[in-house]
């Protein structure tokens, strides 16, 4: 009987934890770090896979083996296995709770697994093996593409509301100030530049007058 080869996953539908972490530092333009993916998947907003090519699987309930050929989404029901795997994410390498102990897994079909060994290869009771390292948990890409408006449609909807704030903050210590000094903005903006030589003093006066027009706008008549 001839043996079958496993077709390979699409690895354009996955992402290694480095390659998400990368993929959402660049969209951000600031630093991401697995531990943000961790507190995303603590908040069950995002789904980890295992995929550690060639492990045997054990359906429960049932007398079926099969073999890792594709990431496994890792069920997240169970709280201590759970925390352990999002620990992974935040660079704790897990071990199992109890002996010989392994998450639970769901195929596309809604199948329950578990990993397991034969008796020869079969790892000590509470070795790292019966948990996933952080090479071996991945994403997928869609899960998190969908998950991209969410995470910075935020960020972006304060952005006016800070600039806003920030002028009104500039104008009253422009009031400050000039306040019972007969000083004009460009005073102003003259004496700031030469206190900082690294502020253009256009750039200044822009700021200025437009921090005064968002404190007229704001002053009640």
């Amino acid at each position: 009987m001839g043996t079958t080869i496993p077709k390979p996953f699409h690895r354009r539908q996955w992402l290694s934890v480095q390659q998400a972490v990368n993929h959402l530092s660049a969209v951000a333009e600031e630093p991401v770090t697995s531990a943000d993916l961790a507190d995303l998947a603590d908040q069950h907003l995002l789904d980890l896979y295992w995929y550690r090519p060639g492990q045997k699987l054990v359906y429960l309930g049932r007398p079926e083996t099969s073999e890792l050929t594709e990431p496994l989404r890792l069920c997240a029901e169970n709280h201590s296995d759970w925390s352990a795997i999002t620990g992974i994410l935040r660079q704790q390498p897990a071990l199992p709770a109890y002996e010989q102990d392994t998450p639970l897994l769901e195929d596309a079909e809604g199948n329950r697994l578990r990993i397991s060994f034969d008796r020869r290869q079969r790892p000590e009771p509470f070795s790292s093996r019966w948990y996933p390292t952080l090479a071996e948990l991945v994403l997928k890409r869609s899960d998190l593409e969908r998950l991209e408006p969410q995470l910075f449609s935020a960020q972006e909807t304060e952005h006016p509301l800070e600039q806003h704030l920030l002028l009104n903050v500039i104008w009253q210590l422009e009031q400050m100030a000039l306040d019972g000094n007969h000083h004009s903005t460009a005073w102003l903006a003259d004496q700031l530049a030469q206190r900082s030589g690294s502020i253009d003093r256009t750039a200044l006066e822009r700021v200025l007058a437009a921090a005064e027009r968002e404190g007229v706008r704001g002053t009640p008549h």
